[in-house]
């Protein structure tokens, strides 16, 4: 057993090094079709997210900023990712992401995304929303992938504060440039997105810059098990020089598993709750033999790790002294020979309840 971890943790390693080499790619995002958008603010909604950008209501001027796009005539899709940047002026332009209908603006949060769902948006009054952006897409580990060496080692947005409010002109031509990303395939799951945004290349001053968080929900996670069991039972120990043991259990017997659980619902591992908490587990006791457990449970975010509380089934595949061989004294007991099986194989099914520590 304990080989076998060793083993697993020696692989995991190097997996891990392996996809740390490290996996980063320059993504270029393409116009759509029609853009750069033109339409003629007659009331004044870019203007009215400045302001509300200033005054800290940033629900406020996000929904003022749809209305912008919505009036330039691009339809938002509510599944897919926007990365926005509101150019007000050159100093002041914030930068954030649509998605969904009711998201929040300095929302950085991505639940992994389609070869073609991301895109960037810059809004300007300035002529055609001229625009550069360079993006860097850096690959990383799941985290049930980073947390994964430290388990098996067990066993071995706020706007910048000082900003003056300048004046905008009140209406006039608000442009809309909307471009599409292809995400390669090894980044659309688990990886950060950094965005610089200048007006030229050669510019020196940078309009916005932010990191977005592209983290998947995940159905997996892993943990130790601890379940007592209440059977009286006893341990048989060979010796190397052939000694028999015979040790009782205590009628609490802690009985530790090394598990792998399966969420019923994808859950977000930075936003965590018990509701959607519930899940599969599976595992095998971390003994000299062989016992797998099976069961339900649901789990608690601590913030380090979940604490999980869970009920199952387990079977242990024990080894039983023969009736005919024993220590003691009878009538039918013998002495066994050097070449003789002395076990016999006897499977115990037990009821297994517990709390398991759980990660990530």
């Amino acid at each position: 057993m304990y080989r076998f971890l060793v083993l697993l943790l020696l692989f995991t390693a190097f997996a891990s090094q392996t996809a740390l080499t490290q996996d980063r790619v320059i993504m270029i995002p393409q116009q759509v079709e029609g853009a750069p958008f033109k339409m003629n603010d007659t009331d004044d909604h870019f203007g009215q997210a400045y302001r509300w950008f200033h005054e800290g209501q940033t629900v406020l001027a996000y929904h003022e900023l749809r209305k912008v796009v919505a009036a330039a005539g691009y339809n938002l899709d509510p599944k897919a990712y926007y990365v926005v940047v509101a150019n007000f002026t050159d100093e002041f332009s914030p930068i954030g992401m649509f998605h969904g209908e009711d998201s929040l603006f300095f929302d950085t949060r991505l639940y992994g995304v389609n070869e073609d769902n991301l895109y960037y948006i810059f809004i300007s009054r300035e002529h055609n929303a001229e625009s550069f952006v360079s993006v860097l897409s850096t690959r990383k580990n799941s985290p049930t992938e980073e947390g994964l060496l430290p388990f098996l080692s067990l066993f071995l947005p706020i706007i910048p504060p000082g900003q003056s409010i300048q004046s905008l002109p009140a209406g006039g031509d608000t442009w809309v440039d909307v471009r599409q990303f292809t995400v390669p395939e090894k980044h659309r799951k688990f990886a950060d997105f950094s965005f610089i945004v200048k007006r030229k290349l050669s510019d020196t001053q940078v309009l916005a810059q932010g990191i977005f968080d592209n983290t998947a929900r995940e159905r997996w996670s892993y943990g130790i098990a601890t379940a007592l069991t209440s059977i009286n039972d006893v341990d048989i120990v060979v010796g190397a020089d052939g000694t028999i043991t015979i040790d009782p259990k205590s009628e609490l017997d802690l009985a530790t598993f090394a598990v792998v659980n399966y969420h019923f619902n994808p859950i977000d591992t930075k936003n965590k709750s018990f509701g959607n908490s519930w899940y599969l587990l599976g595992g095998i006791r971390l003994i000299d033999f062989i016992e797998p457990i099976g069961g339900v449970g649901a789990s608690f975010d601590l913030g380090i790790f979940d604490l999980g509380v869970f009920a199952g089934y387990s079977l242990e595949f024990a080894q039983e002294l023969r009736s005919d061989i024993g220590v003691g004294i009878g009538d039918n007991i013998r002495d066994a020979t050097d070449q003789e099986d002395i076990f016999d194989l006897k499977l115990r099914g037990k009821p297994r309840f517990g709390i398991q520590v759980k990660f990530p």
